[in-house]
């Protein structure tokens, strides 16, 4: 298995290649801006992916939800481009945008055709140039991210279950005890020198990676870059957060009776290394082989085989300063609690930590990941994404490319070993969901 480590205790790869073929160029500009240009001229169509290392970690308790606030702000209005021009221009040459939020980071990307990259960098680096976001826009945003959090968190059956779970995974003290869309007091309280201390901290060239993928030319694209981007003063250096293992916190329950969840439900998470740990890989293999998949063993046993699951699910959280692994079941029927749900869940854990996995599970769950790796790199604009999250995080671009040899020297004892480090040896933080019914006036 190849080993990764945080970009700060790595070198810049000296050969950004595989079996002979260039995969990109990676340049640093003098305020600090990573560069990587990566040709693919199969379709007359370019990327430019923008990375920024900041995410809800690096707020502050009292200030949270600002990185999510600007990936909004950022979209409304720059030194040169009026509120909405940063859209009109990108649509009006049949071009599409997007960005997200996380915990560690911040990305944004436009895809354009071809012809259009000079205007793509512009955008680009007229919203990293200068603070340049006005009170109407702090206004509109606070009262779109509410309206985002009603949507996807208040108003969904089990959308609160992350939300609840951080603030029991965590003290109040870890930058992870917070969800990444904030508490909306916090952002409704945001002033305007606020947000321009933040963006002013975070949003400059050298917390930045650029990547342009597709079809362009790299003398022009580097002439581009230069002209644009050059000039913009570099940031004062960040300093990374870091934590202590003592602010995870264990077996802590939560209780949650709700009007709008059609069945009961439990949701267990379990604190697991970080991205830059090598056995976070083999934690993933093992939610893959728990949940992905009819045949897979939540399904066969919880959905199947017992009929006391509608849906049961595994999955990583992961993340630089630690990892949650999630595993949770909804019920199948009214009769079914949530505590019926949590012992079959633990049962199955048992199961995989002193049993262990077949080598033909593994291989399934292996074939499945190469599968993914190897779609997700058809694309151009999730090959620029890949290539910026790796060259921030890890400085090793060329992981975007050998994602999937990671998981490849997992084994089935490696597998049963993580069950029984990370979870049967441990307790899990805990939400329960209690199906009530509203009470009519």
């Amino acid at each position: 298995m190849i080993s990764i480590e945080p970009a700060a205790s790595r070198t810049t790869p000296n050969d950004p290649s595989i079996d002979g073929a260039t995969l990109y160029t990676d340049f640093t500009l003098g305020n600090g801006l990573r560069v990587i240009l990566h040709e693919d001229h199969a379709t007359p169509m370019v990327t430019i992916n923008v990375l920024y290392h900041v995410g809800s970690k690096n707020e502050q308790a009292g200030r949270t939800g600002f990185a999510h606030l600007f990936e909004h702000l950022m979209f409304d209005g720059s030194r040169n481009v009026a509120r909405g021009g940063y859209d009109l221009h990108c649509t009006s040459v049949g071009g599409d945008n997007n960005a997200f939020t996380s915990s560690d980071i911040t990305d944004y990307h436009i895809s354009l055709p071809s012809d259009q990259l000079a205007m793509g960098l512009w955008l680009e680096s007229d919203r990293m140039a200068e603070f340049a976001i006005q009170e109407i826009s702090l206004t509109t945003q606070k009262n779109v991210v509410s309206e985002e959090k009603r949507q996807t968190t208040d108003d969904v059956p089990y959308g609160d279950a992350m939300v609840v779970m951080r603030e029991l995974a965590y003290d109040a003290a870890h930058p992870y005890s917070w969800d990444t869309i904030g508490s909306m007091e916090d952002i409704n309280a945001a002033e305007m020198d606020d947000v321009r201390v933040f963006y002013q901290r975070f949003y400059v060239p050298s917390n930045a990676t650029l990547v342009i993928a597709g079809d362009f030319d790299p003398a022009e694209a580097r002439e581009l870059v230069d002209g644009y981007f050059s000039s913009i003063p570099a940031g004062v250096p960040i300093e990374r957060p870091s934590v202590d293992r003592s602010l995870q916190r264990h077996g802590q329950r939560r209780h949650i009776k709700s009007t709008i969840a059609p069945f009961n439900a439990v949701f267990l998470a379990y604190h697991a290394p970080s991205v830059y740990q090598k056995d976070i890989h083999a934690l993933d293999i093992l939610a893959s082989i728990m949940a992905d998949g009819e045949s897979s063993r939540l399904y066969q046993t919880l959905e199947y085989e017992q009929e006391i699951a509608s849906e049961a699910e595994a999955f990583i959280d992961d993340g630089e300063l630690g990892s949650l692994f999630y595993i949770y079941a909804v019920a199948q029927s009214a009769k079914v609690t949530a505590e019926m749900l949590e012992q079959a869940l633990r049962r199955e854990i048992t199961r995989i930590a002193e049993e262990g996995v077949s080598e033909r599970e593994l291989r399934k769950v292996k074939n499945r990941k190469v599968t993914r790796v190897v779609h997700a790199l058809q694309s151009v604009s999730n090959r620029a994404e890949r290539l910026a999250f790796f060259a921030a995080l890890f400085n090793d671009p060329t992981l975007a490319f050998r994602e999937a040899e990671l998981y490849a020297g997992v084994t089935t004892d490696d597998v049963q070993r993580v069950a029984r480090t990370y979870l049967l040896e441990a307790e899990p933080d805990v939400v329960e969901y209690e199906v009530v019914k509203k009470r009519r006036r």
